[in-house]
């Protein structure tokens, strides 16, 4: 991946996990979010997963420690993944009512 890239998707990565810290420390969320999102707490753990994983996946692969190790490899592949699963799970269930209420 170009040196360019690679910098352009960590900056928006990151702009989005300081963006859920943010929602989650003062329940602040963007505005086109402001009419469909009932937790922004949750929104915002959600929004931090995700940008975790994303930047898990992507400098994993051009910044190499481990010399290609298989198995590490593989394993920051998954847990990358799961995070931005579960970060997109928060997030969608951040716009629906708690159950009971």
């Amino acid at each position: 991946m170009d040196a360019y890239v690679l910098g352009t998707a960590a900056l928006l990565a990151s702009g989005l996990f300081v963006c859920g810290a943010v929602a989650v420390r003062t329940y602040w969320l963007l505005p086109w979010l402001r009419s469909r999102t009932v937790r922004p707490e949750m929104w915002g753990y959600g929004a931090m997963l995700s940008s975790a994983g994303l930047l898990l996946q992507m400098t994993y692969g051009p910044v190499t420690v481990f010399h290609n190790s298989e198995t590490v490899d593989s394993a920051a592949f998954i847990t990358g993944m799961l995070l931005m699963i579960a970060g997109a799970w928060f997030q969608l269930l951040a716009s629906r009512h708690p159950l009971g209420k």
